[in-house]
């Protein structure tokens, strides 16, 4: 007996009850809504396996049915179906751009969405019944931040090959871009969790005799995140002194992306961030970034660990929760000093305390 739950939300009465009645036939244990609101009402005492939802609905609409789904932690992994309007290329474009599981134009076949459900379903128990990896299974963020650029790369994919001559030009580049920036978010997500697996398992080299020129490493970091994000460019200050640090190249890049994105990510747009670097002293070069966004409290700071996201499920963050803890190990694992201060809806300043790299001409003649 297939006892897989499934939420239909349409407006159109004849529509939805056929498509509950057929799906019912096949064994699925099945609840409709006529639109958005009524549906959320539905998920806030039943959890489905999977969501189709029509998009053009009164009081609320499938997209913002479909950005809250997405941003409730419990409800975020729900595989969801779009039914679209014949030949509506923006709803198709707007759907890939969103990142839905996939769409479906009307009409269509009751066989082929019976195919397209059992896929999904299957998948998602998958991901629902947990990961063979011991380090990501516990991570409750990596099968969204895996899936939903993933998905976001193959729906634009697809889309190109199977109907790239009814889009403009325009409309063709919004989808490159799409997948773009898609596949950055993915590669960041896979780079990062192999970085901590191996930092986890003593994997990673921490050779004293390693430096870096910190001046140089940032502008990399910032030329790195404005071309992400042009918008960034004019929000980030510095006044940073050259020098050599004893820290590996691929380490300090690591934690000034993850800092410097933090920073840019939790505050608003109209807000700078401050970064200055100068010699501390003989022996220590001083890093400090400021925000002035929202900011962390006494206990969340305190929380501070591997996988660790604070108020997630009121706002949609992108990543896995391991820039600050990570940060925090490179620089212990470094001799360095890691200092934070925060204050909720203030900001944050990090402190960064690296030793300095002295080389042969540097020591005094005695």
């Amino acid at each position: 007996m297939n006892n897989n739950k499934i939420l239909i939300v349409d407006d159109e009465q004849d529509l939805r009850e056929t498509i509950t009645e057929l799906l019912i036939h096949n064994n699925y244990n099945v609840k409709g809504a006529a639109n958005g609101h009524e549906a959320l009402k539905i998920l806030d005492e039943w959890i489905p396996d999977l969501i189709i939802s029509d998009i053009m609905m009164p009081i609320m609409d499938g997209y913002v049915f479909h950005e809250i789904v997405k941003e409730t932690k419990i409800l975020n992994q729900i595989p969801f179906i779009f039914l679209t309007a014949k030949n509506n290329s923006d709803e198709v474009e707007k759907c890939t751009l969103m990142g839905v599981d996939h769409f479906l134009s009307k009409p269509f076949k009751i066989d082929d969405l019976i195919k397209i459900i059992e896929v999904k379903i299957e998948r998602f128990l998958k991901i629902k019944n947990g990961n063979s990896n011991p380090n990501f299974s516990n991570n409750k963020y990596f099968s969204h931040e895996v899936n939903t650029p993933l998905h976001g790369i193959l729906g634009s994919i697809e889309l190109l090959i199977k109907h790239k001559e009814n889009f403009k030009e325009n409309e063709i580049n919004m989808f490159y871009d799409s997948i773009k920036t898609s596949g950055i978010r993915l590669n960041r997500t896979l780079k990062n969790s192999i970085l901590y697996d191996n930092l986890n398992n003593d994997k990673l080299d921490f050779i004293n005799d390693s430096y870096t020129e910190i001046l140089n490493e940032f502008l990399k970091v910032k030329k790195k995140i404005t071309e992400i994000d042009e918008t960034q460019l004019e929000r980030i200050q510095f006044d940073i002194d050259e020098s050599d640090i004893k820290i590996k190249e691929e380490y300090l890049h690591f934690i000034l992306f993850e800092l410097l994105d933090n920073a840019l990510k939790f505050s608003k747009m109209e807000e700078k961030i401050i970064v200055s670097g100068k010699k501390y002293n003989s022996e220590f070069y001083e890093l400090t970034i400021q925000d002035y966004g929202i900011g962390f409290n006494e206990t969340q700071l305190k929380e501070i660990n591997a996988y660790q996201q604070f108020d997630r499920d009121k706002r949609e963050q992108q990543g896995l929760g391991l820039g600050l803890f990570m940060s925090k190990t490179f620089m212990k694992k470094t001799s360095g000093v890691f200092s934070i201060i925060s204050q909720k809806n203030v900001g944050t300043t990090v402190k960064l305390f690296f030793p300095l790299h002295i080389s042969q001409t540097d020591i005094p003649v005695q």
